[in-house]
């Protein structure tokens, strides 16, 4: 794709069951469409239901270190019919945005508003000022030796490189498996964006962070990643602001020594004893659910 052309995309997703959920007083109940990977950022909508009004949030997440920003306009269709054109959002690391497209509970009607609801953001990319990284673009591809698919966006790697990183790929693209032979292998079970924070980390493009950790420590396990596990466990132990005991039940459920170790040294009258019993010792992550951003 060229530097001047157009970037546009479409997401959509239809949100069910929104008079049965549940709502508190003064809360939010809050409901997230699947991910999508778009011009190398993670989209996604999500829907705020309150009592009386729903408001839909288009999110958007890039994983990358230094700054990054992207200016959008997005036509905004519910059921169909226009809610609201050029509604312009500027995203960039922990941004917010004011959102007035907040739909009244008397206005669902006009929107053939029932149980459920489909809407879309049309959105076009006005502007991207950052370096985003990616595994698909034409250097990726000149360097690659095979084509790794997940939710149907492709990934171009070294499997030399990789197998030096992680057994299981060595075993995948290696060894006697039919997968060997293949130039393109799709992997189940697995969501794009966590595997794109994988590979960026055994890349170094980007640095462990308190938001992804958590599912980059399952794929690191899953992957039998010892490079990034290694990064993870000196993330918690040096910067990470987790508590006492989620590090401490980290370093149970995935065998982080140091970070338990450390979690040891510090044990005194008042920890939370009850807290720190593993919510499954025995549990290793092989499969993962729809995440959200």
């Amino acid at each position: 794709m060229s530097a001047n052309e157009e970037k546009k995309f479409v997401i959509k997703c239809v949100f069910e069951n929104l008079k049965s959920l549940p709502v508190r007083e003064g809360r939010s109940e809050v409901i997230y469409s699947p991910v999508e990977k778009h011009y190398n950022a993670f989209w996604n909508i999500r829907l705020h239901k309150y009592e009386s009004v729903i408001i839909p949030f288009l999110v958007c997440k890039s994983f990358q270190m230094g700054g990054w920003s992207i200016d959008t306009a997005s036509d905004v269709f519910i059921n169909g019919k226009l809610l609201k054109t050029e509604f312009q959002i500027k995203f960039q690391q922990n941004s917010s945005y004011i959102n007035n497209l907040a739909i009244e509970r008397d206005d669902f009607p006009e929107y053939g508003i029932d149980e459920s609801a489909q809407i879309e953001f049309h959105v076009k990319i006005d502007k991207m000022s950052g370096n985003f990284r990616n595994f698909d673009n034409d250097v990726a591809r000149e360097l690659s030796d095979t084509v790794l698919m997940v939710e149907n966006n492709k990934f171009y790697v070294n499997k030399m490189y990789l197998s030096l990183h992680s057994t299981y790929f060595k075993s995948l693209l290696l060894g006697k498996f039919e997968e060997a032979k293949k130039s393109e292998i799709d992997l189940k079970d697995i969501l794009v964006m966590d595997f794109h924070i994988f590979l960026s980390v055994i890349y170094g493009f980007i640095v462990v962070a308190e938001a992804y950790i958590e599912n980059l420590l399952k794929l690191a396990d899953y992957f039998d990643a010892e490079i990034v596990m290694e990064r993870c466990e000196a993330f918690l132990v040096t910067i990470s602001k987790k508590s006492f005991v989620e590090k401490y039940q980290l370093s149970l459920n995935y065998k982080l020594d140091n970070l338990k170790k450390k979690c040891l040294s510090e044990m005194n009258k008042n920890t939370d004893f009850v807290g720190l019993a593993p919510e499954n010792s025995e549990v290793i992550v092989r499969k993962h659910g729809r995440s959200s951003i």
